[in-house]
């Protein structure tokens, strides 16, 4: 009996300190319950000179991370202060040790920096984008190009070559008894009305052997110039939109790297590029290393020409690349040529000593924010 009685207490015992972690667990957690009481000044790096993501100017920082991190701040009723850091890499190895609570710059997320640190919820997403100075002679070129084609090539030469046995063989032609400067000229004209297609009843023979041939002459002609113009066509198309970044090849690359290839050095968009060097298998004796600078600032005056290097081309983030170009007042001068198929979704990074239970309630704000299309109209209101 006294068992019985026993196993009845502990199992009502069991169950009252089961609601009571269950009552705890549905209450929502308050800022100042996460916040050390000794310490609830928290500490907030951003990457420098890297609009409109994040920025420090005029003794005030500014950017789409910054904005979004400041109304967090707010609802959340939190203490802060908010340091410049000088790369993105650096503030990954800085979170990684606690020296910040929270990165709150556009980071990528990458599998290279989870494993060093966590992330807060996304509110943006960038993609890598290879930025290339517009063609001086575009009209020029083009034409070249669709000239090295080999369908266009061969095309026309068929054609050439179906409408000049026509032209030899017809009614026209050979009805001329005149002198052969004469016979020539009428041959050039059949010719000519043959790949035109105008005029055609002028070199028909009453023969029926005449007709098949201008049929056949015609059906070749129509079959032909729909290939070539066809072929023209996309050419021209595809000369005007961005391939995409798994579009480039080994020798493009390597091309490209010649003509002059800059990019910011510890950052995402850097690794990327070295990788794919390395990837190419380009090797380093050939000296085809890209042109690193350590700052936005750095790459525009790159691009302005105001430095020794003169780079063709830029690897960017697809978020910040326009507002380089807008910077540098170099909008039409250059253009996307290859750009990432998916987009990486980029968020804030919560420092290793950060409390897990504000790591939640930023992450919420965070995912309000997403759900009222907050995040979506920050983004738009800076990259406008």
């Amino acid at each position: 009996m006294n068992f019985k009685w026993s196993r009845l207490v502990a199992t009502t015992t069991s169950a009252a300190a089961l609601v009571v972690v269950g009552v705890f667990v549905c209450i929502p957690i308050q800022a100042d319950q996460a916040l050390d009481k000794h310490e609830t000044t928290l500490k907030i790096g951003t990457v420098d000179d890297f609009l409109p993501c994040s920025d420090y100017t005029n003794q005030t920082h500014e950017g789409i991370a910054i904005d979004i991190w400041r109304r967090i701040g707010e609802r959340l009723k939190l203490k802060y202060e908010i340091t410049s850091i000088p790369s993105f890499d650096k503030a990954v190895s800085l979170a990684a040790i606690g020296e910040f609570d929270v990165i709150a710059s556009c980071h990528e997320i990458t599998p290279e920096r989870l494993e060093l640190i966590q992330y807060a919820v996304p509110y943006t997403a960038g993609g890598i984008v290879i930025v290339s100075k517009q063609n001086q002679r575009p009209v020029f070129d083009l034409i070249v190009k669709i000239f090295q084609n080999k369908i266009v090539v061969r095309c026309s030469l068929l054609l050439l070559l179906v409408t000049a046995i026509t032209a030899y063989t017809s009614k026209y032609f050979r009805s001329s008894k005149a002198t052969r400067k004469s016979k020539a000229r009428r041959f050039t004209r059949a010719w000519t009305f043959l790949i035109l297609r105008d005029g055609i009843d002028t070199v028909m023979g009453p023969k029926i052997l005449d007709n098949i041939a201008v049929l056949i002459s015609s059906l070749s002609h129509m079959l032909l110039m729909s290939a070539i113009i066809g072929t023209t066509a996309t050419i021209v198309f595809e000369e005007n939109i961005a391939k995409t970044t798994k579009e480039l090849g080994n020798k493009e690359l390597e091309s490209m790297l010649r003509e002059g290839v800059a990019v910011v050095s510890e950052s995402s968009t850097s690794a990327w590029l070295n990788n794919r060097i390395k990837t190419a298998g380009i090797p380093p004796e050939l000296g085809l290393e890209p042109i690193t600078v350590k700052t936005r600032t750095e790459m525009i005056e790159l691009l302005r020409g105001r430095t020794d290097d003169n780079p063709h081309h830029f690897v960017a983030n697809i978020t910040t690349y326009l507002s380089k170009l807008k910077e540098a007042n170099l909008e039409k001068e250059f253009a996307i040529s290859y750009q990432s198929p998916r987009k990486t979704p980029q968020s804030f990074i919560f420092g290793s000593k950060l409390n897990d239970g504000l790591k939640r309630l930023i992450n919420i704000e965070i995912a309000k924010m997403n759900r009222n299309g907050l995040t979506e109209q920050l983004e738009k209101d800076w990259l406008n």
